[in-house]
């Protein structure tokens, strides 16, 4: 069986697929080349063309508009390799499933806003980001300012990622706010719906710009759930508005506006008025929360040195400079990643790579030096400098596994 037709590509291929049990299509295009659609019980189970393979060749379908076509039926060899799994495209499949069951009517995920709209002005940003760092928060905190918008993924209270940048510090993310115009707004989004977030900031591109006038949707998404992907599909709607079907390993985790302040979406209206659909898969989430968790670590280590120096300058002043000075060459002189400088330590070349080892070298020193400092100074006093210091710095001494060197020692 040959024929030649012609007319309107998308009538033509919707109108075939509806009617013969299996086929193939061949779009020829207005010049040279060719797309080639094989097809078995309505379902498309390959596409090729003059320039590649995969669900990104229909699109010259779509842009050719029309043209002439010749249908024909699948040669055996044809049918062979079809069966071939690797080139069965991810979104279709043979088999006929319950269409209802990967868009099950579960409540979506929980979407809250921590604060919502605030103004830069009388804020203090520090204190902001350290309370979603102690509260562990998963979530989007967005930046809103004259000059556009920012958009900050947080993961268990560390800033993760954002469009056009991998990896972000916390000073980072503080200078961003930092701007007089400046509306902030901070929505928690919970572990699963974050990590899934991760694919709209650095996701991996399965496909983008697929049409939904011919294919089956509630089975597509059916057949994207077999394989527990986490990630999301951007439905783009007719109107030029979004929606965002999100979920974790192959579970739904709800279909949200997030440009309307993550509003919820009903998943029977997921695709009402649909255009066309992206695709993105997120990946492992850990290396980016490693990396994350080190240049927290930098951050700290950096600032507490100067909290530190203040507190063995305080000690210099009761004591003297000279046995200080004295002190802290012994214990800290022969170190890579610090210098004394006078009764002063110096950080020098601490990268996120080797913040933690820098750490841990700081660790096994001061407490030599501080029991010389009590061996001099008394420890009556110097504990009472160790409670001001714990009190003013209790949130970074905890990250950083500090507080049992400044324990109070009793007696």
């Amino acid at each position: 069986m040959e024929k030649k037709v012609q007319g309107k590509f998308v009538d033509i291929l919707k109108n075939t697929l509806a009617e013969l049990p299996e086929g193939k299509i061949e779009f020829l295009g207005p010049t040279d080349g060719k797309v080639s659609v094989a097809f078995v019980e309505g379902d498309i189970l390959m596409i090729e063309s003059t320039w590649g393979t995969g669900n990104d060749e229909l699109q010259k379908v779509y842009e050719w508009k029309t043209g002439t076509c010749i249908i024909k039926g699948l040669t055996p060899e044809e049918k062979r390799t079809l069966e071939t799994s690797w080139q069965k495209p991810v979104i279709l499949d043979q088999i006929k499933k319950d269409t209802q069951a990967a868009i099950s009517t579960q409540p979506p995920e929980k979407v809250y806003a921590v604060f919502r709209d605030l103004k830069r002005e009388a804020l203090d940003l520090h204190a902001l980001v350290a309370e979603i760092h102690e509260h562990k928060y998963s979530g989007e905190l967005r930046v809103t300012t004259p000059q556009g918008h920012n958009s900050i993924l947080f993961y268990q209270g560390l800033p993760l990622t954002m469009p056009g940048r991998m990896n972000i510090t916390r000073e980072q993310v503080i200078e961003l706010m930092d701007n007089a115009g400046a509306t902030l707004n901070f929505y928690v989004l919970g572990e699963e719906l974050a990590h899934a977030m991760v694919s709209v900031y650095q996701g991996e591109k399965v496909w983008n710009g697929l049409s939904v006038t011919v294919f089956h949707l509630d089975k597509m998404l059916n057949k994207l759930m077999e394989k527990k992907p986490t990630g999301h599909l951007c439905i783009h709607k007719e109107q030029g508005g979004k929606n965002y079907c999100f979920f974790f390993q192959g579970v739904p985790l709800g279909v949200y506006d997030i440009d309307k302040h993550w509003t919820p979406v009903e998943i029977a209206a997921m695709w009402e008025d649909a255009k066309h659909v992206d695709y993105y898969l997120s990946g492992r989430i850990e290396p980016l929360v490693s990396t994350a968790s080190a240049l927290r670590s930098v951050e700290d280590l950096k600032q507490f040195i100067p909290l530190w120096n203040n507190l063995v300058e305080g000690i210099a002043k009761k004591l003297g400079k000279k046995p200080v000075e004295k002190s802290m060459q012994k214990n800290f002189g022969d170190l890579a990643f610090f210098i004394p400088e006078g009764t002063a330590l110096q950080a020098v070349g601490m990268t996120d790579s080797n913040a933690p080892e820098a750490l841990e070298v700081f660790k096994k020193r001061a407490p030599a030096f501080l029991r010389e400092m009590e061996t001099i100074v008394g420890r009556h006093w110097l504990e009472e400098q160790f409670e001001g210091f714990r009190k003013k710095n209790s949130a970074m001494l905890e990250r950083l596994s500090l507080i049992d060197l400044f324990a109070q020692k009793g007696g």
